[in-house]
């Protein structure tokens, strides 16, 4: 970001240090997810172990080798490396594969939630949390930021902290060991 010389970035991330600043708009849970059709055929994993036997799709341009950590809620942790046929750069390139029944993935929050009411994908190890992210508005500093900048800041706060794609508004439907803290 520095380097190309931007000044501010949206970035949906569990922050880890950083040079850079990073206000937090909304928090993003993440979900392991799968098509119905997906669980009728290779059945529902109810441990983070048993991925191992699936077909899981990851993420190319993560910084370190794609990991899944799950907690569950009676503490007990797991880390799982994700094993698929194919790894993509996006969502979009991933979600046609786990939407046609041939894989599960993990997905954002504001994303698995649009799947989730009309029932085209379900969450899978409900009862396990991955680490919760968060979309960030990030700038390299905070001294001499331009008021285009700070204005820019102030928008995206106003229009996304009260996040409409947040599980707890799914009308319905919440998922079981899942809130938010």
């Amino acid at each position: 970001m520095i380097g190309d010389g931007f000044d501010a970035a949206l970035r949906i991330a569990i922050m880890e240090d950083s040079s850079l600043v990073a206000r937090l708009i909304a928090p993003v849970c993440r979900f392991v997810v799968a098509a119905p059709t997906y669980l009728s055929r290779y059945g529902r994993p109810q441990h983070p172990d048993e991925l191992g036997a699936h077909q899981c799709l990851t993420y190319a341009n993560r910084s370190k080798r794609d990991v899944w950590r799950f907690t569950h809620e009676n503490g007990e942790t797991c880390a799982v490396t994700p094993t698929g046929a194919l790894r993509g750069t996006s969502v979009e390139a991933l979600l046609p594969t786990v939407l046609a029944g041939l894989a599960l993935t993990e997905l954002p929050e504001f994303v698995a939630t649009q799947y989730f009411a009309d029932k085209q994908l379900e969450p899978v190890l409900t009862d396990w949390r991955l680490p919760e992210g968060g979309l960030y508005f990030v700038t390299p500093s905070a001294r001499a930021r331009p008021a285009k900048v700070s204005a820019l800041a102030d928008f995206f706060i106003a229009k996304l902290s009260a996040a409409q794609w947040s599980i707890e508004t799914l009308e319905g439907w919440k998922p079981s060991g899942r809130s938010r803290r």
